[in-house]
């Protein structure tokens, strides 16, 4: 067994856990949420989302259960990159999880108990992120988070891009002194265009296909790492209050992404003549999640013209339509409608 301070990760040697939580004062008004989350740091769909009222993702990987959130690693759809699992005090409750008196978050298998983590820290917070299990390599780990919110649990489902309409306004939080790239930014190759990359810059040979993807790869850094190892970071800024350090992540990221496209259609002559003329060869659209991560962050700090600009760019990047594949497109056109008329009716005021 590992006892996991705040912050501190590990590896989970075994593939079928389930992650409970235990109270002083018991959990009979604590409630489990998990979100399967993406690359970009947002949840694919409001069935990414596993609570009392669907407790059980899309895919069957993660399912609420008497004993806690159960997850089956192996089952977790390739997308996924991360499994945030989070405890809230249901909406009648009164005062904060600090308030439940001392907690333990225990991960356990049919082995026995994996791993142990005490939540400290918390203060006014009635929602809680009390673990994220991640992959790394070709296995999973888990780290201890114990971060939160005071507004609850609607502020955990619009971190990740889930949007819930909420008039509680934002609190105000201090500036942090540095961003900081965490760990898991490491040393792990997260593609073909990262191997290619790093072949060129230590000198080695590069076939021609290799050479355009390190030339789109290269586009895509934002502060010396690819914006796909980025989303944690995102997230704990979103989490933690600093949304304007987040907001200018996300445009770097933004910037990225667009940066990356214009290679690609820059090369299009190229791969078309790598292929002979055999393969269609196109240019992939701006990921979207980044965006709605970026309209989300806005509509907190208000600037909801800033809203309806950010979606308008990536619909100059997002392509045909007909090629738009999962729910985030969707989400994106009807946040953009909303936003148009809360500004409307800001103006008739």
């Amino acid at each position: 067994m590992v006892e996991l301070s705040k912050g501190e990760n590990t590896w989970l040697a075994e593939r079928d856990v389930t992650v409970g939580v235990e109270f002083l004062a018991g959990t009979a008004d604590v409630d489990l949420f998990s979100v399967l989350v993406r690359a970009d740091g947002s949840a694919g769909s409001d069935r990414d989302l596993v609570y009392f009222n669907q407790p059980s993702s899309q895919c069957g990987a993660v399912t609420l259960a008497d004993r806690g959130v159960q997850l089956r690693l192996d089952a977790v759809p390739s997308d996924v990159a991360m499994v945030v699992i989070a405890a809230a005090l249901d909406g009648t409750a009164p005062g904060t999880v600090a308030s439940r008196g001392p907690g333990e978050v225990i991960v356990r298998s049919t082995a026995g108990i994996l791993a142990v983590h005490t939540i400290t820290g918390l203060t006014d917070e009635r929602c809680v992120v009390l673990v994220e299990i991640y992959r790394r390599d070709s296995g999973w780990k888990i780290r201890a988070v114990s971060q939160g919110w005071a507004n609850g649990i609607a502020d955990l489902i619009e971190s990740y891009g889930i949007v819930v309409d909420s008039s509680v306004p934002e609190p105000e939080a201090a500036q942090p002194a540095v961003i900081v790239v965490p760990d898991e930014f490491g040393a792990e190759p997260i593609g073909a265009g990262e191997e290619a990359w790093r072949k060129k810059r230590s000198g080695q040979p590069l076939n021609d296909f290799e050479d355009l993807h390190a030339l789109e790869y290269e586009q895509g850094l934002v502060r010396g790492a690819h914006f796909l190892k980025w989303s944690s970071e995102v997230a704990r800024l979103k989490r933690e209050g600093h949304l304007q350090e987040a907001l200018t992540v996300l445009l770097e990221i933004l910037d990225a992404t667009e940066r990356i496209q214009a290679q690609e259609r820059a090369n299009i002559p190229v791969r078309t003549a790598l292929f002979r003329g055999r393969v269609n060869v196109v240019v992939r659209e701006t990921p979207p999640g980044w965006t709605e991560n970026a309209a989300i962050v806005l509509r907190k700090l208000g600037d909801i013209e800033g809203e309806i600009a950010i979606i308008d760019r990536w619909l100059a990047h997002a392509g045909d339509p007909t090629h738009w594949v999962g729910a985030t497109h969707t989400k994106l056109l009807a946040r953009r409608d909303k936003a148009l008329a809360l500004l409307e009716k800001k103006r008739r005021q």
